[in-house]
């Protein structure tokens, strides 16, 4: 299914649609001041953002490190053709 959100004009028939797959793991690393383990996970469930950046929780003891990312490319397929719709005088992905 194409996007509707994909834009496409006449000088685009002819042309096709390609959808492409990456799949990307983040690694982040935190460091936590805490009593023991279970203080320093409930800390981190309360505080830490998962925003792709290292970035310091309001409260300042749960602190992002490192952050690293692993990608894989996936498939490219076809999954439309770019075509002029005659009967509705519009450019259509089919």
């Amino acid at each position: 299914m194409v996007d509707k959100n994909l834009m496409y004009s006449t000088d685009d028939v002819g042309k096709k649609v390609y959808e492409i797959e990456n799949e990307t793991t983040y690694v982040s690393k935190w460091q936590i001041i805490a009593k023991n383990k279970d203080e320093a996970f409930d800390i981190w469930l309360a505080e830490h953002k998962q925003d792709l950046k290292t970035e310091d929780s309001a409260a300042g003891n749960c602190v992002c490190t490192y952050i690293k990312d692993y990608s894989q490319m996936g498939d490219t397929k076809e999954i439309a053709e770019i075509k002029q719709d005659e009967e509705l005088d519009e450019v259509i992905a089919e």
